[in-house]
């Protein structure tokens, strides 16, 4: 007899757990109380019995529920427990297109010779099979609870990605899936393509796209099919066979010249040096017309690499080559969330293809997607930034990347690591932006600083956050202050600078705190210095530039103290780090980059800041002037204390 635990209830119903206990206790005592539980000493419940209260009460988010109840329930469980005979038979109900139980064994051979399975269904197993009428009812009447046998081996693959289950350490969330999903269509829509699947975490991401696409838009899906296939990989080829048909799941061997997209997804990449192999071995087999995308974890895909033989793998099989004829075409660090049991597992993505002939060769497209959202509308402009990548020549510069920089390719993957900013490319030449400063110069700069052109340098200033703090600059925690220790200005308290000053900086001066309480409740408390550039990323990045210092940071507020130049010839300066960070577009700060500057360059800039802080102070105050003037105006005219009249000037005669 089937039966249902609580949680398996609440499965089927869509609904929390505490929500089933809630019908048990409320439904006692009415016309259709709950049904009771099979066993004393654990909620075992009759499968049938639960499917007649729910069709009587209605219960749940699920209106399908009573006809699914097997499918949550100890039959499907049991079955389950042997994937090779469940998806066997899940797949011939699917081509046979009635129940198992009615169907003779010879014609079940001809079914199969029809549709050349031999790889993927072992007719010696068949015999076996067939002598189990009991198993043949059970697939039959779960496959009527599923509606189809196609949607019961969709069910039976789920369990793969369960906790505990063979593909878990693969498991995307569902945002990551339709991410995925989404980039997969995108560029199996750019042309027919065969969609090569290499190794298990591939071919769980096929199983989820042949899920949405329609019987008319499945690819082949191309896989090395041997005997020595595990028994979730055959199970998962079932589906892919069920839903795209027998036919289109093929060796890539006997279709060599077969445009086709390769795919390759190893979220925990455990062995880092096979990771580089096998996308090298990949790219090597890559034709001309075919495209490459790889899936992994972002500390070996665009994370800078300490280990230098890691460092020099992935060069190597990045740098474009004779014999690899695909380049880099896009990089990019993908939103987080995407690991469903890998904690906050980053991952990265690369798309290697070829492009139009007058497209020029020499250009990869970052996209920094670190903390973009996984609504529809994000992914469907990833997917079209990864699209006008491939495409290259007018699309780079017609198409409005999100949050993407082209650069040259070669530039790129010289560096330690792959993670750019869009400040990492200068957009004008020397002479250009001389040429800018003497237009908006009013003679701040020209009576201060001696200008000049040089030689053409597209290097990259910038560069992340993490290398920044080794040696350039030093990271300050703010300081947890409790709400009753801040109060107004007062004599003997320090002025507090947090995430409201920074955002606002006139308000600096408005919140102190007194420095005999702040020392018995807060004694490690922390005091800015001269220069340092306070900052927050709550809400969005900000920061501002503390000239004076001794002021008391607040938390989550922190500081970045930038290092004086001793031996570097390159060195962060405050205003220029402050402006860095308030120009950046997500929270992590990993995917920070922040520009250098030449060390001789220190006293120019020193000299010409406080100058221009002086303009922008004149100016605030003649704005402020103005306001006041329309307001008065205003207010007198209002009130009728002015009689306004226009001048109109005379006429000549």
């Amino acid at each position: 007899m089937p039966t249902l635990t609580m949680q398996s209830i609440a499965e089927l119903t869509r609904v929390q757990r505490g929500v089933v206990s809630m019908w048990r206790t409320r439904a006692a005592g009415t016309p259709h109380p709950f049904p009771p539980s099979l066993s004393e000493d654990e909620l075992l419940f009759d499968a049938e019995q639960i499917a007649s209260w729910l069709e009587v009460t209605g219960k749940g988010n699920n209106a399908d529920a009573p006809l699914e109840v097997l499918l949550h329930s100890s039959m499907f469980e049991e079955m389950r427990g042997d994937p090779e005979a469940a998806s066997i038979l899940s797949l011939l109900h699917e081509l046979v297109g009635g129940p198992l139980a009615e169907i003779q064994l010879g014609d079940v051979r001809e079914v199969l010779t029809h549709h050349a399975l031999d790889l993927l269904v072992n007719q010696e197993h068949l015999e076996e099979l067939w002598a189990q009428p009991e198993l043949l009812s059970t697939v039959d009447e779960l496959a009527e609870a599923a509606f189809s046998g196609r949607a019961l081996l969709e069910r039976l693959v789920d369990a793969f990605s369960r906790p505990g289950g063979a593909w878990a350490p693969s498991a995307l969330t569902a945002p990551g899936i339709a991410l995925v999903v989404d980039l997969l269509r995108t560029l199996l829509e750019l042309a027919p393509r065969r969609l090569d699947l290499q190794g298990s975490g591939a071919l769980q991401i096929a199983t989820e796209l042949a899920r949405v696409l329609g019987d008319k838009d499945q690819p082949r899906f191309g896989t090395e099919l041997s005997p020595d296939m595990s028994m979730e990989t055959r199970a998962a080829l079932r589906m892919l066979a069920a839903h795209a048909g027998p036919d289109h799941v093929v060796d890539p061997t006997d279709w060599l010249d077969e445009p086709h997209l390769a795919l390759y997804y190893d979220q925990a990449a455990g062995d880092p040096m096979a990771f580089f192999d096998h996308v090298e071995a990949m790219l090597l087999d890559l034709g001309h017309a075919n495209i490459a995308m790889v899936i992994g974890p972002s500390k070996l895909v665009l994370d800078p690499l300490r280990d230098e033989s890691l460092r020099a793998a992935r060069t190597r099989l990045l740098l474009p080559r004779s014999e690899s004829p695909a380049p880099l075409r896009y990089a990019a660090r993908l939103p987080k969330g995407l690991s469903r049991f890998g904690g906050r597992r980053r991952l990265g993505l690369w798309v290697f293809g070829t492009a139009a002939p007058h497209a020029g060769t020499d250009w990869t497209v970052y996209g920094e997607h670190a903390d973009t959202s996984l609504d529809a509308s994000s992914r469907a402009a990833i997917a079209a930034d990864v699209a006008a990548a491939l495409a290259g020549g007018t699309s780079l510069t017609a198409h409005a990347f999100l949050t993407g920089t082209r650069v040259a390719t070669g530039a790129l993957l010289r560096r330690r690591d792959l993670l750019v900013s869009p400040l990492a490319e200068p957009t004008r030449s020397g002479g250009e932006s001389l040429a800018r400063l003497w237009e908006l110069d009013d003679g701040a700069l020209s009576q201060t600083l001696a200008l000049r052109a040089t030689e053409e340098n597209r290097t990259d200033p910038s560069l992340p956050w993490a290398q920044a703090l080794n040696g350039l600059a030093r990271e300050v925690r703010g300081t947890r202050l409790p709400s009753q220790v801040i109060g107004a200005p007062a004599a003997g308290s320090v002025t507090v600078i947090g995430p409201e000053e920074v955002r606002d900086p006139s308000r600096l001066g408005q919140r102190a705190a007194d420095r005999l309480v702040l020392e018995q409740t807060v004694p490690r408390s922390i005091l800015t210095l001269p220069g340092d550039v306070v900052f927050t990323a709550e809400g969005g990045a900000a920061a501002v530039v503390d000239t004076a210092g001794g002021h008391l940071l607040q938390a989550p507020a922190r500081v970045l103290r930038c290092r004086p130049a001793v031996h570097a010839t390159r060195v962060l300066h405050p205003r220029v780090v402050a402006a860095d960070i308030a120009a950046q577009e997500g929270r992590d700060r990993r995917t920070w980059r922040l520009r250098t500057i030449p060390a001789e360059a220190l006293p120019a800039l020193d000299a010409v800041g406080p100058l221009l802080e002086d303009r922008r102070a004149e100016l605030r105050r003649r704005l402020d002037s103005l306001d006041q003037l329309e307001d008065e105006l205003i207010q007198a005219v209002a009130a009728g204390t002015l009689a306004a009249t226009l001048i109109t000037p005379e006429k000549e005669n």
